[in-house]
């Protein structure tokens, strides 16, 4: 039950459709079990001469009339909440995972993380839901199964209910060790998963480093690792149902010997006090043989819950996951005229600093450039500008009040960023340039694109903004860039930050865009992450990083004449 724990509360919000599938399922057990009584009945009558079973013929159809509709509305009624209770939880997790930190997300697999939404809760609904569903009717069959044997004879019912226990003890027994395997057997697909979600988002790069054949390999491998945890899982699981079966029979054969006893010599067996006839022997051996078959049923079904059982863990991990922190209860309502970096130390692993006592100084309307060596924390410095990271120690200062106490919401409406890495959305080109404004005129968004020069372009397309894109849509690397720029565009943000923002466009659009960023900037912030070092000659101030520290800065023209590590990255551009 502790594992259930944040289970429960989904089922409790649909406690009526529970409480009407439980009653359902009791009417239906009752009407279904009611007929071998009434068919001992009509043999013992038949067998003392009366041949007149009509009401009895007319009693058994209305319950098999009354157990076939109650039935319906147990299978009816458990379908929807199992529904309505899949739909919460995938809601629950998929809110999760946009609530996580941006290092949980990287830390982990997304192939994993997205058979963990989709999977592992069809896994949830199958075994917890449907699965528990099976249980409870095999429990409520058992129970009711019990009443009928014990009203026909006391003792022969104590004989099934003392040989009950070893059925149980047996699958108990088995399946006590397959949850191991059912979890292995989840971690390979997750594995599986990842791989096909990786290779199909780098095909490009797999198909231009003829990897194809290595590829192929990697995935046989996790393939054959996933076959041979399955068929662990799988084997385990099947050992429960025979032996159940074998012991069931067992006990069946036990009964009929005693019921025989009974009959054949109802003087050894006076001290009962209840008379035993060919009916009642016929009704009790067709109530111990459904008895059994409940077991059966339970058994088959817990595989279902101990699978689902793993799955649950896996989703639990997510919805317990860490939240994203945000403290921040000063909103940042006027405009950002000073942005501060002040010993900022941070590491991504807690071994190596990526920042190490970082400052930043930077006035409104400043253009500033951040250059250096691959790893010596650019785009670390936009990380946690943004807030997607905190540093271990310092921290920025926007108008001198810490970013920690500012909501990341508010902090983040100021600032408008276009990074390396392009990302659309499935929908139109119009939709998605108006991502970051909702409600955004045609004429606005319009604008917007012809500042980042991709009105052409786009007036090209089938449907031109109304064509549907994608990130994976056929679009161009830069036609993809040139929309993400149109994008900031449109949002008007008083602060800028630009990741390699031109990095996939070609020379000619670069100079193009270069004008429409200068009239994005005017009046604003703006800091660029740039590796062409060409292009922030015109920056008011450029900061030359390595090793996480600021080593210098300047101008263009003042880095150039100190001659020093801005000038050696410089001049090896061009060498």
């Amino acid at each position: 039950m502790k594992r259930l724990r944040l289970f429960l509360p989904y089922v409790k919000k649909e406690r009526k459709f529970l409480v009407l599938a439980s009653i359902c399922a009791v009417i239906s057990a009752i009407c279904k079990l009611a007929i071998p009584f009434l068919t001992g009945l009509a043999i013992d009558k038949i067998r003392g001469g009366d041949l007149d079973v009509s009401a009895l013929l007319i009693i058994m159809g209305g319950c098999i009339v009354g157990g076939s509709v109650f039935r319906y509305l147990f299978d009816y009624l458990l379908a929807i909440l199992s529904q309505r209770v899949v739909k919460a939880l995938r809601d629950d997790c998929y809110k999760a995972l946009l609530e996580v930190p941006v290092s949980y997300i990287d830390q982990h697999d997304h192939g994993d993380l997205l058979l963990r939404l989709v999977n592992d809760v069809d896994n949830v609904q199958n075994g917890l839901i449907m699965g528990a569903g099976a249980l409870f009717e095999g429990v409520v069959q058992v129970l009711t199964t019990l009443v009928f044997m014990l009203y026909i004879h006391w003792l022969l019912g104590l004989l099934v209910i003392v040989l009950t226990p070893i059925s149980v003890v047996v699958s108990r027994f088995i399946s006590r060790y397959n949850a191991k395997y059912f979890k292995a057997q989840n971690a390979d697909l997750g594995k599986i998963s990842s791989l096909t979600l990786e290779t199909l988002r780098n095909g490009d790069a797999v198909r231009s480093y003829s990897l194809m054949g290595k590829k192929k390999e990697e995935f046989a491998d996790l393939n054959s690792k996933y076959r041979f945890s399955s068929f662990r899982a799988l084997f385990a699981a099947s050992w429960i149902n025979p032996m159940t079966r074998l012991v069931n029979n067992t006990i069946y054969a036990c009964v009929i010997a005693f019921g025989i006893c009974l009959i054949v010599f109802p003087s050894s067996f006076a001290f009962t006090g209840v008379a035993f006839t060919v009916g009642m022997l016929s009704s009790f051996l067709t109530y111990s043989y459904q008895y059994m078959t409940p077991f059966n049923e339970i058994a088959d079904a817990s595989t279902d819950v101990f699978y689902a059982l793993t799955s649950w863990d896996r989703i639990r991990e997510v919805l317990e996951a860490p939240k994203d922190i945000d403290n921040g209860s000063e909103e940042l309502v006027e405009e950002v005229n000073r942005i501060q970096g002040k010993g900022i130390v941070f590491s991504y692993d807690g071994k190596r600093n990526v920042l190490d006592g970082f400052e930043l100084d930077i006035k409104r309307g400043q253009k500033v450039a951040l250059v250096g060596t691959t790893g010596c924390g650019k785009t670390t410095t936009i990380n946690l500008l943004m807030r997607f990271y905190d540093p271990q120690q310092g921290g920025f200062f926007f108008n001198g009040r810490e970013g920690v106490s500012i909501p990341k919401k508010s902090l983040r409406s100021h600032i408008g960023m276009v990074l390396q890495e392009t990302w659309l959305k499935h929908g139109t080109i119009k939709e998605n340039i108006g991502y970051g404004k909702p409600g955004a005129s045609d004429e606005e968004i319009v604008l917007a694109a012809k500042k980042a020069h991709a009105d052409d372009f786009i007036r090209l397309m089938p449907l031109g903004y109304e064509t549907p894109i994608s990130s994976s849509s056929g679009l161009s690397t830069g036609q993809k860039q040139l929309l993400c720029v149109a994008r900031i565009i449109l949002m008007q943000p008083e602060i800028v930050f630009l990741d390699e923002a031109t990095s996939n466009i070609d020379l000619r659009t670069e100079m193009e865009l270069s004008s429409a960023f200068d009239e994005l900037m005017k009046g604003k912030t703006s800091i660029v992450v740039a590796h062409r070092l060409s292009t922030i000659r015109n920056a008011d101030t450029i900061l030359v990083m390595d090793q996480g520290k600021v080593v210098e800065q300047g101008s263009f023209e003042t880095l150039m004449e100190k001659n020093g590590f801005f000038a050696e990255l410089y001049r090896a551009q061009f060498a």
